[in-house]
Formats: C-alpha cells, structure tokens, sequence
C-alpha cells in the first residue's frame, strides 16, 4: 500500500553533524526521511506503537502490570496520542528508510530535569529491520534540525542500549551533549542535554 504525503523533511548531507544523514547513490546505507504524522496516519502510529511497547515488555518486572497486554491482546499506552494532533507543543513523526516505514518519534516540551526547553524526545522507535544501519541516527538528526535549539532526551535506567544510542546519535550535536542523572521521582535514568 503506498503511504500517503504529509510534511516531510528529507535528510540532506552538509556540515559533519549532517554528513552521515544520507546514503546518497549507490550507498547501502537507506535514505531517511522524517515525515509528519497527519491524523489520518494514526492507525500506522498506533501500530508502531505496539511494537515499541512490545520491545519495551522485555524490561518489565514480573508481578507488576508493566508489560501486559489488555483484553484485546494490546500494549496500554497511558499518555494516549490525541494530545499529538491537538497540542502545537507536540508532533508525531514517521521515520521512513528508503520510503519504507522504518519507525517513529514523538516530540513533546516535556522536561525530565524540570528546565526550560525547546523540545524532547518523549518516545523513539526503529524496526529491528533497520537498527544498526544508521537508520535511527540519521533520523534522530534530522529531527534536531527540523526544531534547532534546546533539546532534552530522557533514557530509562533499564535500557543501557539505548543510552549508547544516544550517546552517539546527539553526541555529534554541534553544541555537544551533556549528561544528568534523573532525580528518581521525576525521571528515573540519564538525561541528555543537546543544543541543535
């Protein structure tokens, strides 16, 4: 099924915080394209979304309802998405390698560290097609750029995986990243500190 246009930033190499974002022609390495998610994309959002809290399942504690399913065999996602096409301070992306659905990423203004900010990364996915490929980086790149300024990206203690991500996804950051501890009641974790 061919998806349907919404406002997309294509990834364009540049500078050397852009320079990996491309394949370019002939590279083995996919395109990636960031793209907003309009709300007739909701159900493909919703679908990722199950993905990533299928993968995020493996994290949680037995005895404890973090990682069942419903009734209906579906991951519960408390925030709910409609706060993405209702609230300007918020976007649902799509991330898309070689045109193909490859992931998403939620924005929001949140602040893990309770500081001013432009934006955050509230959720980010990737399909396992995709990991280590470079998919997530020049996503998470493009996301920078497509809002410069004060970003904050919050990682749960229990993914140590995803912290070396971020470390190297923000850490070519032209202003260069910084590391917070969560204080245990707002964040559990490390919180990453970039300017784009």
């Amino acid at each position: 099924m061919p998806w349907r246009p919404g406002v997309a930033t294509p990834v364009v190499a540049g500078s050397s915080y852009d320079a990996s974002c491309a394949g370019g022609p002939g590279s083995l390495t996919p395109d990636v394209l960031i793209q907003h998610a309009v709300p007739a994309q909701r159900v493909l959002l919703e679908r990722l979304l199950q993905l990533y809290l299928h993968d995020f399942s493996e994290f949680a504690p037995r005895h404890t309802s973090y990682g069942e399913v419903d009734a209906e065999g579906l991951f519960p996602y408390p925030p709910g998405l409609d706060s993405y096409w209702q609230e300007p301070d918020r976007e649902p992306l799509l991330i898309r390698a070689d045109g193909a659905v490859a992931g998403f990423v939620l924005v929001n203004r949140w602040s893990a560290l309770d500081r001013p900010l432009d934006r955050a990364v509230a959720e980010f996915f990737v399909l396992r097609k995709y990991r280590r490929a470079g998919v997530g980086t020049r996503a998470a790149h493009a996301v920078f750029r497509r809002h410069p300024g004060r970003w904050e990206v919050a990682v749960a203690a229990y993914n140590p995986a995803a912290l070396q991500f971020w470390r190297r996804a923000a850490g070519s950051a032209p202003g260069g990243v910084q590391e917070h501890p969560g204080d245990g009641r707002r964040w559990s974790g490390t919180v990453l500190t970039l300017t784009a």
